[in-house]
């Protein structure tokens, strides 16, 4: 079964648990709702099971350099024919790297990189940092919305490349435009670093069971630090998050009693939302929707914070037409517990935020001398920052009045 037939048959079963639900028929409703769960569960071991004869064969993919892909989500990736990092020989090899630290074999060394200092690394194989693609695209809600790029450290990139703006022109020839700093984001070369413990992956023995764990560990690492770094990143050897920008002017302090209000929200937020970032989403702690946006209500007592439950997914939330996702309190405060002058919701269209990296992960090995300890982590070379902070509106929790 290819995707185009499991989307097909979803979407017949989809339609058919509808019209029951409609008609009053839960018992065929539920049952229809089990043969999409069975047909879900059937895709998903299916791609499972492929994505592991293509490792054990040798012929998985590579995540050459990324694309520029504008609008889309995570990286892309293509097949190569002689990939040495895509070999059952290599995955064996890193395997007993990380888990054991045995030298990786001379063939597979980038002699180029070699170093005269005791710490040593390896490239993750071409299976799991695709695996690891795969992961964040499915679990990484902020990071398949942002912008991903892989573009050179330090060039200036006008913002109008990244939002092009069409414009008329007469008989002559058109002209560029010259651009301010203001006008223009450039990136570095930041580590972003994951350490896994040594003593969970020491007793990983078969090369499937440590693909599956170190997959699942890097995935979980990488996500939750996007997540931070992209609102609360200092710019400082790291990614500059939105709340730390300078360039973001649209910020709204809203008292306890003008929070709890539509009308107050309607004059401070909604009304700075221009029609070209309408496509923007709100950003926010789920203590802060469940406990003072879900069932909030107008003027007229029309709800205007609400929850919806689908048939195949996770309940959605909105407020005001627009849609919010919640993210971990360590990522935006919950308004409860959020001191005066903290930054408690975000709206922003994420499209406008610029991930660069070119997705290649090594794992390093290094002694910590003043410690007396071998230690291993996970690296990963990337920045990001927003491209466009006229679209971006920060509201922060003011004093009670």
């Amino acid at each position: 079964m290819n995707k185009e037939q499991y989307m097909n048959q979803r979407s017949q079963l989809l339609a058919q648990a509808k019209q029951f639900l409609d008609s009053g028929d839960l018992e065929n409703f539920n049952k229809t709702k089990t043969e999409i769960e069975d047909l879900d569960s059937k895709y998903e071991a299916q791609a499972q099971a492929q994505a592991n004869y293509a490792a054990l064969e040798g012929s998985a993919v590579v995540p050459a350099a990324l694309q520029n892909l504008g609008a889309a989500g995570a990286p892309a990736v293509q097949a190569t024919e002689h990939d040495p990092y895509a070999s059952p020989e290599y995955m064996t090899a890193f395997k007993n790297f990380v888990c054991s630290r045995t030298p990786i074999p001379e063939k597979f060394r980038n002699e180029a990189s070699s170093t005269t200092s005791d710490d040593v690394g390896a490239a993750i194989p071409t299976t799991m940092m695709q695996e690891i693609i795969r992961g964040l695209e499915e679990r990484g809600l902020i990071f398949q919305s942002l912008r991903h790029l892989n573009i050179t450290a330090g060039v200036e990139i006008p913002i109008s490349d990244l939002k092009p703006v069409a414009t008329w022109v007469g008989d002559g020839a058109s002209e560029d435009q010259k651009l301010s700093a203001s006008e223009s984001v450039s990136f570095k070369y930041y580590g972003l670093e994951c350490k896994i413990s040594q003593s969970i992956l020491t007793s990983i023995v078969t090369v499937a069971a440590f693909q599956k764990l170190f997959v699942e560990l890097a995935v979980e690492a990488v996500f939750a630090a996007v997540e931070v770094g992209v609102f609360n990143g200092t710019g400082e050897k790291q990614m500059l998050g939105i709340f730390k920008d300078k360039r973001v002017k649209n910020v709204v302090t809203m008292n306890p009693t003008e929070f709890a209000s539509f009308s107050a929200w309607k004059k401070k937020v909604f009304a700075k939302i221009k029609k070209r970032y309408g496509r923007g989403k709100f950003y926010m702690a789920e203590g802060t929707f469940q406990g003072h946006i879900d069932g909030m209500v107008d003027e007229k007592g029309q709800p205007v914070g609400r929850t919806n439950y689908g048939l195949d997914s996770e309940p959605t939330y909105g407020f005001g037409g627009k849609r919010v996702e919640t993210v971990e309190d360590d990522v935006i405060a919950p308004y409860d517990t959020a001191a005066d002058g903290d930054f408690v919701a975000a709206y922003v269209n994420l499209k406008d935020y610029v991930f660069n990296s070119n997705m290649q992960m090594t794992v390093v090995h290094w002694t910590d001398h003043d410690n007396n300890k071998k230690k291993t982590k996970v690296m990963l070379i990337c920045d990001g920052k927003i491209a466009d902070p006229n679209g971006v509106i920060l509201v922060k929790k003011g004093a009670a009045a």
